[in-house]
């Protein structure tokens, strides 16, 4: 009985604790607006640029280089603002693990994401892509400007991840990567004609990007591209060659071995 009434008068005080170690979300939508509820955090690296409407309740802070200092950590804090995010990228780079929701209209067209999300679901019209445990996410996305046979595509789509949104969201997750890439897929291989004017042209095309955006993360060998892009190797390959002749990578051989590094600028 002692036991039982020590546990009952501990029990609130563990629960609380375990309440706070666990929150710390963040949610980025695709017009600019960022929110976080933190705790136990002591900085927040702002995602994007020009920052406006900072708001940070729960904690003073210090801002200095795009990074929030917060010095109340044992608080829960509440940060919000609008962003200047790249075009067609959204992209966090944070310390420590996080939960983090990605929100983008139905109308958007995933062409990469990094890592593979936890789940993904449809919340007001918004396609919700959340990562659990991470720390680093990439998504490049466009939008369709024809809305006839890409858009009912979208909406075949649409209806195979609602109706398992229920029973398995990771599977739904798992169902639109496998979509997307087969329409990746079926886009490289319209033929080699196409490849090589899309070689010839100086302006980066969506494979010239998502190969660029993994050689940014890390990704140095071509088989390391192929893993991590899902291309064939040959197009991999090519898509290598011509960022390395337009100038935004560099090819470096060191013991027979060849990997690949984004070229720094010149001052």
């Amino acid at each position: 009985m002692r036991r039982l009434l020590i546990v009952l008068i501990l029990l609130p005080f563990f629960t609380t604790i375990l309440l706070h170690a666990s929150i710390n979300i963040i949610n980025v939508y695709y017009n600019g607006t960022v929110e976080a509820e933190l705790s136990n955090v002591t900085q927040f690296i702002l995602i994007g640029s020009n920052i406006t409407d900072l708001r940070v309740i729960g904690s003073q802070y210090n801002l200095s280089n795009n990074i929030i200092y917060l010095k109340n950590t044992g608080n829960i804090v509440y940060i919000s603002y609008k962003a200047v995010l790249p075009k067609g990228i959204i992209q966090v780079n944070e310390n420590g693990n996080f939960t983090i929701n990605v929100f983008l209209p139905i109308n958007a067209s995933m062409n990469y994401i990094y890592p593979q999300p936890s789940s993904f679901i449809v919340i007001n019209g918004l396609y919700n892509i959340t990562f659990t445990n991470a720390n680093k996410v990439t998504i490049l996305y466009s939008f369709y400007s024809i809305f006839s046979q890409r858009q009912s595509e979208n909406n075949v789509e649409l209806y195979l991840i609602g109706g398992l949104i229920g029973s398995d969201s990771v599977l739904a997750s798992l169902i639109f990567l496998l979509l997307r890439r087969s329409k990746v897929a079926s886009k490289i291989n319209k033929g080699e004609e196409e490849e090589n004017i899309d070689l010839i042209s100086n302006v980066l095309d969506e494979r010239d990007t998502i190969v660029l955006e993994a050689i940014k993360m890390g990704t140095s060998t071509l088989a390391d591209i192929v893993r991590q892009t899902g291309l064939p190797k040959s197009t991999a390959y090519r898509r290598v060659k011509k960022l390395v002749k337009l100038g935004y990578i560099e090819e470096i051989r060191e013991e027979g071995k060849v990997r690949y590094v984004v070229k720094k600028k010149e001052d």
